[in-house]
């Protein structure tokens, strides 16, 4: 019945040095000195890229620091997630920090919600309720999505940190606590799947309810799954068919799922469904 896609991809940072990424060293070339490599940043970061891409962080951490510290954007967002995950080099929060503001600055909108988780936290920085707001308001005007659901997403995918489906919950609920439909969504659907949280489907279909009457198709879609299926809710083809139509105005697949469920509903329970999906339309059809 759940067919919808359940994560959004991430927004990602789009502007790579990609003239960078290219005629790599071998693996076996002596690492020259700070000196010399401060001389050819291009060289510097071309040898991060290649060994960080092969999985090699502690020989990609000297390139990447020398790229970093000549003002290559990239190199410093690498850097950041090396000192924050303990890769290549010991980890160090504060020096996260430091090289994620330095991206942060340059306007990337990852950096800018992360920097703002720190400060929200007080994790390699002094805790500063100031900050985080700074910050997260500076990511808030790039993009539709919550800060704190970029954090979130960011802790899902283990982009730029530790994959962590307990700090991706932490933060989605700080959201969705916040009355953000895209964090209520997938925090049910980490409750829904066992992701950050032993498995309820009780609190995946709270946290559904509460993202579809704010008119999340998605939300609704998989709400009406659990009233077909009877998941975290008593079963009720009536619930399931409205939901799955006010979904299907936005998802074929809903469509499809919403057919199904009208075949397994007698004609006066489907009149009685149809009038119940009608009222559903007005209240709850997609945010535009």
């Amino acid at each position: 019945m759940y067919l919808i896609k359940k994560h959004i991809p991430l927004f990602m940072t789009s502007v790579i040095a990609l003239s960078l990424y290219g005629c790599a060293s071998s693996d076996s070339d002596n690492m020259n000195s700070s000196a010399e490599m401060r001389k050819n940043n291009i060289s510097s970061t071309q040898k991060c890229i290649s060994f960080d891409t092969k999985g090699k962080h502690k020989e990609a951490f000297p390139y990447c620091k020398i790229a970093a510290e000549m003002g290559n954007s990239f190199a410093q967002t690498l850097v950041g997630s090396m000192y924050f995950r303990g890769e290549g080099t010991t980890q160090n929060y504060s020096q996260a920090a430091f090289w994620f503001q330095k991206t942060a600055q340059d306007g990337d909108v990852n950096a800018q919600a992360l920097v703002g988780s720190l400060y929200f936290e007080g994790k390699g920085v002094p805790q500063n309720n100031t900050q985080a707001t700074l910050w997260f308001q500076k990511a808030a005007r790039q993009v539709t999505l919550h800060p704190m659901v970029l954090v979130g997403a960011m802790y899902f995918e283990g982009q730029w940190v530790n994959q962590d489906y307990m700090q991706a919950a932490h933060w989605y609920q700080l959201a969705a606590e916040q009355g953000d439909d895209n964090a209520q969504f997938r925090l049910g659907t980490m409750y829904h799947e066992g992701q950050g949280f032993s498995q309820n489907y009780s609190q995946a279909a709270y946290w559904y309810q509460k993202a579809a009457v704010q008119g999340n198709s998605n939300a609704q879609a998989f709400l009406g799954g659990m009233y077909f299926e009877g998941l975290g809710v008593a079963k009720d083809y009536k619930q399931a068919y409205a939901w799955l139509s006010v979904a299907a105005m936005h998802n074929q697949e809903a469509t499809k799922s919403r057919d199904s469920v009208a075949a397994q509903l007698t004609p006066d329970d489907q009149f009685e469904a149809q009038m119940l999906a009608s009222e559903y339309l007005k209240k709850y059809n997609i945010k535009l």
